[in-house]
């Protein structure tokens, strides 16, 4: 995750993010088979694996542009 380790935080608030986005992006997908009315099944590993990339790299995407305190809150992580 380079993207966490451009900022100066210890590993188990670097653990608690990376517990946190990998639970959102999950439900990223679960809502996108939803949409489509999918189901994990339906798909080869290789497959989902590539959704989930796809999600991921989405969400990343979201954070950067609000910066690490948004992200925090956006995963309702506190500092404190």
């Amino acid at each position: 995750m380079k993207f966490l380790e451009r900022f100066n935080i210890s590993k188990k608030l670097r653990q608690k993010i990376k517990e946190a986005i990998e639970k959102r992006v999950e439900l990223r997908v679960q809502a996108r088979l939803a949409q489509h009315h999918l189901k994990k099944d339906d798909f080869t590993p290789e497959e989902l694996a590539i959704i989930y990339e796809d999600e991921r790299l989405k969400l990343y995407d979201d954070l950067k542009s609000k910066g690490l305190i948004a992200l925090l809150a956006a995963l309702g992580i506190s500092l404190f």
